[in-house]
């Protein structure tokens, strides 16, 4: 085969991959819609989009170098997944205005305040919330440790939040400086996640705040797990856990659908503006995400900007945390605290009412 064939072979290889990429964005756009218990193969795309994004951007320079009008596909690729980019980083938001009276909501995946025994850190992390000015304060794997224990967190948060939902035998909290009207927890069957929610009244309004946690994905007890046995050399063992872990992580994928069509009926069936936030476990675009989200709004969407990571591992490349708002409701301000207590960041949300 000449020189000029095997350039004509690489250049026709070089289009049907662009388009194959562009097919797979398509589908990539729908994925999120598609219930995975009918078909894992759109879970895995719609979890793949970010790659997806970095493939089309690296195609379009490629087709741009050379000049070539292909560069219209990975640039269609990437518009059809804007709603998806936007969801992970936003440029600017312009500043918004509300009446006298706004809410300021912190979720917080605590990671069992860090496993720190002392108490310090859950009591340096309270001090921050009052100095913040936070009104209202969702917990997931809240748990004492040690001497510090589930009576001194109360002792701790209860100074500045005089109400509070802490459901006994569950890692959720719900802390808050106005009343409570009443609360719910919601079982998730089968597993230690779950939901609740309370009825907040601020001032002569009610708030319907849920505080969820899906299903987990195992990621970093998998990667302990690996990490061990490739320090002793035991290969086999390694490659079993890798198995187990893609396993497992399909039937966590399926479980949190279920969980969150769950939730979605009970945000559908409130009749008072919702705040939906929480530990997903799951990133934007996917099937969870989606179904979570409905008429919702994203708070990171309505009043975010930057990069969205609040997952601390995985090089704080992964939005797993997410705060969304009924529209009635007017976002002002949506960010991510720094404080490295857990292995997820606090996220945010300031609201009009």
């Amino acid at each position: 085969m000449g020189r000029l064939a095997v350039y004509k072979f690489a250049y026709l290889l070089s289009i049907i991959f662009t388009l194959l990429i562009l097919g797979l964005s398509v589908f990539a756009y729908f994925a999120g819609r598609i219930d995975p218990e009918s078909n894992m193969f759109a879970a895995y795309i719609a979890f793949g989009k970010p790659i997806l994004v970095i493939i089309n951007i690296l195609l379009f320079f490629y087709w741009l170098i050379r000049f070539r009008y292909w560069v219209w596909i990975p640039l269609l690729g990437l518009l059809i997944n804007y709603g998806y980019i936007t969801s992970m980083y936003q440029v600017y938001n312009s500043t918004k205005y509300a009446n006298d009276t706004q809410l300021k909501i912190v979720t917080y995946n605590v990671h069992s305040f860090g496993g720190e025994i002392t108490g310090f850190s859950a009591k340096e992390f309270a001090d921050i919330l009052n100095k913040e000015g936070v009104d209202v304060l969702c917990f997931q794997e809240y748990r004492g440790n040690g001497d510090f224990t589930t009576k001194d967190l109360y002792n701790t948060y209860s100074k500045n939040f005089p109400y509070s939902y802490l459901p006994e035998g569950r890692a959720q909290a719900i802390y808050s400086r106005y009343p409570i009207k009443q609360s719910q927890i919601i079982e998730f069957p089968n597993t230690n996640n779950g939901a609740i929610w309370t009825d907040i009244d601020v001032k002569g309004m009610t708030i319907r705040v849920i505080n969820v946690h899906m299903q987990t994905t195992n990621l970093d007890r998998m990667r302990s797990k690996a990490a061990q046995a490739r320090e002793v050399g035991d290969e086999e063992k390694e490659n079993q856990i890798y198995t187990q872990f893609t396993d497992n992580m399909e039937a966590n994928i399926i479980q949190r659908a279920k969980q969150a069509k769950d939730i979605a009926s009970l945000v559908n069936a409130t009749e008072t503006p919702v705040i939906l936030c929480g530990d997903f476990n799951d990133t934007p675009g996917t099937f969870t995400y989606e179904t979570l989200k409905g008429n919702l709004q994203d708070g990171f969407l309505s009043a975010g900007e930057g990069y969205g990571a609040t997952y601390r591992g995985l090089h704080n490349l992964l939005r797993i945390d997410y705060l969304f708002h009924s529209p009635s409701l007017l976002a002002l301000k949506y960010g991510t605290m720094s404080y490295d207590m857990s292995d997820h960041n606090p996220v945010y949300l300031e609201v009009g009412l």
